[in-house]
């Protein structure tokens, strides 16, 4: 039985108005919240048809823009009756007396407290006769059963028809009457009647499991809710114990600046008591050596002065003699030593305000575990190598960088053994992070991986250990191996994602790494700064393009070289382009810029003297993660998209994609002009007035292929597979789409390590995207590079075999004849 202590008056009494529910002015009223109020204060609440809860603060639109179409909460009326009766039943009145007198009977059919009077004339009413009265003492006994009432049809004419059915048809789902069944929910017309005892319970057993899985939810919520008070209170503790840490460092740091003082002072009373004692020797040396020698000349004097001739022979000897030594006797002929001596404040005044400043460091995190993402990769045997990555984000997706610490991870072979293994920062894009160990055993290892304390998987990831020449073997001997754009030698003009797959350049990506505010595209008539297409000076050039094209080409010094192999078969002319005319590319948009974005260049090229070695200073693209040793085969590809916003003009270049060695691209702008690297670009081309492929290496141009055209509204979308061959010495450009060959560089230097190179160019007239697809996303290789299968090898052989006979049969015929 229902305790009437269990009851909140919540559930009684409008939270706003704090008045009871009611039947006239404070119906209840239950909005999609689950919250109920009262339906006088709902329309006060009410705000261009839209009502805020006052509770949670969800907005919610009226329904049919009327208060009376939110549902009406009837289940507080028998609540209000049930607890009128327990808790103030002596405030009860009667329902039907005209002057409220005190009820003492409760009607269960008419649902209606009554007086003593009242309740006699409501038996001897013919109408009500037979209804079931039961005094007050016999209620308090009854639980809140006795309180329910059946909901009667409001429709005019069906007054007092208990709602017994349900229409299940799609635009009803409303409980009936038996009339409405019979006048106006016809079956045959698409109405489908249940009865109500049927529905309620299947609908109740709907809610009841939703309400499992909501207490589920909140024991969920208050778990965390609990996890995240601990973590309040670890946060304050560990701010506690952080203080006293940074107080004992600093303390110390304190007592050794002291210490060093003290050290100083006392090496400089060292210095100046030698250097006194020095000059306090000379000086009494002096002082003797002074005495006697005016002693000497006060006597040679009066003996000049005051003696007879004949004393004073008698005394010259004695007194040139002394005089003599006193004369010759050595005098320094300066102090011995000086009062010279210094502070040098080495590491001290801005050096030491510097390293102050850079004095530890305050490192926090706001990792999300949930949204840690873990690569598994094959390793190596042997091999100190990397078997996993790890990403780290916080709540809203953002990479978590300086967090390595917060990883914990343990690895088992398959033997069960568990195997040392360390985490570092990956270096390659912020929030990744790499898993190092020795695997000494082959098989699958299981590595269980833990974010600040909590398990990511509980299953644990998985990665395979094997042989090294057994690593990847889905195209027989070309590997795919898995890198990214890097983000620590990216060019600062350029902008690459978070997973490190894609790189762009645009106006838009200018402006956005100079922390200037990006702009929409609106209406030219708005009166907004056009961009440089949009300039009439724009205009004028390309109404001159077909003048500037020959000027250039007077300009360009070209020459031809002629190659001849052994024979003399004559080949294809190889065009070489000059210093100058490569090195004008870099300036060739310069006039088409608008002070903005040169006040956007000046940023760029201030900014750029901050940053650390590695990043790229002319170049303007970046490398790859990983270089490529030979012996090996290696595949990659990539996946450029381009549109043209300005007319090109001249040798614009719009994208480079190429292998080189390290400094290839620490030194140039471009790699197509260097000794030891080799390049594939999309640039205009003066001969074709079209944007073309361009194959160089050292300047020389290999060859060149139309691809679109050059004016403004052009665009191009293809895929690129590059297949480097160290054995052979070889580097194979590929067209996916239509798996040509575009070029095979040959004799390609593989003394040393081969980087992959990306690089984009004038952003202000071409919007370009690099997509790197490496690893685990190559799925097929193009036929014209795929291994042949064994079976076809066999096949192969055996026409070759076929074909060798029969020449040695043709062979053997001729020389019969």
């Amino acid at each position: 039985m229902l305790n009437v202590e269990d009851l909140k008056d919540e559930f009684l009494i409008c939270e706003v108005c704090q008045e009871e529910f009611d039947e006239e002015f404070h119906t209840p009223r239950v909005l999609p919240c689950l919250h109920t109020f009262c339906h006088k204060c709902l329309e006060g609440l009410v705000r261009d048809w839209t009502v805020v809860c006052p509770t949670c603060r969800i907005k919610h639109t009226v329904p049919g823009d009327n208060i009376k179409n939110f549902p009406k909460e009837n289940t507080r009326r028998s609540l209000r009756d049930f607890v009128r009766l327990k808790r103030k039943s002596h405030q009860i009145h009667c329902k039907d007396c005209p002057d409220s007198g005190i009820a003492a009977y409760f009607c269960k059919e008419c649902q209606a407290f009554m007086c003593a009077e009242c309740t006699h004339a409501h038996l001897r009413n013919f109408m009500s006769r037979n209804h079931q009265i039961a005094n007050f003492e016999q209620l308090r006994k009854y639980g809140l059963e006795t309180f329910q009432r059946q909901l009667t049809c409001s429709i005019t004419g069906h007054d007092g028809q208990i709602l017994m059915y349900f229409c299940a048809g799609k635009n009803c789902q409303k409980p009936l009457c038996k009339m409405c069944t019979v006048l106006d929910h016809d079956e045959t017309k698409g109405h489908v009647i249940r009865k109500i005892q049927d529905v309620y319970d299947e609908q109740r057993q709907i809610v009841s499991e939703l309400m499992k899985k909501v207490e589920d939810k909140i024991a969920f919520a208050k778990n965390v809710m609990q996890e995240t008070e601990t973590e309040i209170g670890n946060l304050e503790n560990k701010e506690n114990m952080l203080k006293r840490e940074i107080d004992i460092e600093m303390d110390a740091g304190v007592k050794m600046l002291e210490i060093r003082r003290r050290e100083l002072k006392d090496n400089l009373t060292t210095r100046v008591r030698e250097k006194k004692s020095v000059l306090q020797k000379q000086t009494d040396y002096l002082r003797y050596y002074l005495s006697l020698m005016t002693s000497a000349r006060e006597f040679s004097s009066h003996s000049i002065i005051h003696s007879m001739p004949a004393e004073f022979v008698q005394l010259t000897r004695t007194i040139s003699d002394r005089l003599a030594e006193l004369r010759q006797a050595h005098l320094d002929a300066c102090p011995l030593e000086n009062s010279y001596i210094a502070f040098d404040k080495m590491q001290m005044g801005q050096e030491f305000k510097t390293y102050v400043l850079d004095m530890g460091k305050i490192r926090s995190t706001a990792i999300f575990p949930p949204k840690t993402l873990v690569e598994p990769l094959e390793a190596p045997l042997g091999q100190e190598t990397e078997v996993l990555k790890v990403f780290l984000y916080d709540a809203k997706g953002r990479p978590q960088k300086d967090s390595f610490d917060a990883i914990v991870v343990e690895i088992k072979d398959s033997k069960g053994n568990i195997v040392v293994c360390q985490v570092q920062d990956a270096k390659t894009v912020d929030g990744c992070y790499k898993v190092i160990c020795k695997p000494t055993i082959h098989g699958t290892h299981r590595a269980k991986i833990r974010v600040l304390g909590r398990s990511v998987n509980e299953e644990g990831f998985r990665f395979t250990v094997r042989a090294p020449g057994e690593i990847d073997k889905r195209f027989g001997d070309i590997l795919c191996v898995g890198f990214v754009f890097d983000n620590e030698t990216v060019h600062i003009e350029r902008s690459i994602s978070n997973d490190g797959k894609i790189m762009r350049s645009d106006v838009e990506t200018l402006r956005r790494m100079a922390g200037l505010r990006t702009r929409t595209f609106r209406a030219i008539a708005r009166g907004r700064r056009r961009f440089p297409w949009e300039l009439e000076n724009s205009i004028k050039e390309r109404q001159q393009k077909e003048k500037d094209e020959k000027q250039e080409k007077d300009k360009e010094n070209i020459r031809e070289v002629k190659r001849f192999p052994a024979k003399s078969k004559k080949q294809e002319p190889v065009r070489v382009e000059s210093a100058g005319a490569l090195e004008d590319r870099e300036k060739i948009q310069d006039q088409l810029r608008t002070q903005d974005e040169k006040a956007i260049v000046a940023f760029i090229e201030k900014k750029e003297k901050t940053f650390w070695s590695k990043k790229l200073k002319k170049y303007t693209g970046c490398l790859g993660s990983k270089s490529f040793k030979a012996p090996g085969k290696f595949y990659w590809e990539v996946h450029v998209h381009y549109r043209i916003h300005v007319t090109l003009l001249r040798n614009a270049l719009l994208f480079e994609i190429g292998i080189g060695r390290i400094e290839s691209a620490h030194t140039s702008f471009y790699v197509g002009s260097q000794t030891f690297a080799w390049s594939f670009s999309g640039e205009r081309c003066g001969d074709h007035k079209q944007v073309c492929h361009k194959f160089r290496h050292r300047r020389v141009m290999f060859n060149h292929q139309p691809i679109t055209q050059d004016t403004a509204g052009s665009h191009h979308t293809a895929i690129y597979g590059f297949l480097l061959d160290m054995d052979k010495r070889e580097w194979t450009v590929i067209d996916r789409h239509s798996g040509k060959i575009l070029h095979v560089f040959t004799n390609i230097d593989t003394t040393e390590p081969l980087w992959p190179i990306f690089g984009t160019y004038n952003p202000y007239s071409v919007h370009v995207e690099l997509t790197l697809r490496s690893g685990r996303e190559i799925t097929s290789l193009p036929d014209t590079i795929r291994p042949p299968s064994a079976s076809s090898k066999t096949k192969a052989s055996i026409h070759k075999r076929k074909q060798s006979k029969s020449t040695n049969f043709l062979e053997d015929v001729k020389y019969k004849d």
